[in-house]
């Protein structure tokens, strides 16, 4: 019984001295970014986000090109959604898109996803004409995904490629 009694006594030093030694010895962790609005790190560009601002700048390019203002409702469905979550807007002369996410009011709307389905709804509503041919909005956006996608490293990059690619270049920034 002695022996059994020095060899849990002489385990349980060893044990604290692994665990002191252990302790001592582990570095700490690195700081991890801190995460933006809606828990992602600085500087992330989700699919979603870039899909969104190209369906926003097919409608405004529509907008531009083809809509009178009495089928502006026709396209955005009922209820109204975009109008409700202030991205479609009218001005003096002619309706236009807020692409300043800012100033959106989605959260009275249902979120992105109500949003990202109005924009769908009506970036189909009727083609658009993209560098003199006549293409539907979704074509355009899968073409830019397919072309573009994770490829660039902001949302400036993509806002400004996305810009440019609707407007028949080739969108590099």
């Amino acid at each position: 019984m002695r022996h059994a009694s020095r060899a849990t006594t002489f385990l349980m030093v060893i044990l604290a001295l692994c665990t002191a030694l252990t302790a001592c010895s582990t570095s700490e962790p690195e700081a991890k970014p801190e995460p933006e609005r809606g828990g992602f790190p600085p500087g992330y560009v989700s699919q979603s986000w870039v899909e969104r601002e190209v369906m926003l700048h097919i409608l405004d390019r529509m907008l531009i090109e083809n809509e009178p203002a009495e089928d502006v409702e026709a396209i955005t469905e009922s209820p109204n959604t975009l109008f409700e979550a202030h991205i479609l807007k009218e001005g003096e002369d002619r309706y236009f898109v807020e692409f300043d996410k800012d100033a959106w009011a989605g959260d009275e709307v249902g979120g992105t996803t109500m949003i990202d389905r109005s924009l769908n709804g009506a970036i189909n509503f009727e083609e658009v004409t993209w560098c003199g041919e006549p293409v539907g909005g979704e074509e355009i956006v899968d073409t830019y995904m397919d072309e573009f996608w994770d490829t660039l490293d902001s949302h400036e990059d993509y806002t400004a490629s996305i810009a440019d690619y609707v407007d028949c270049g080739d969108g590099h920034p």
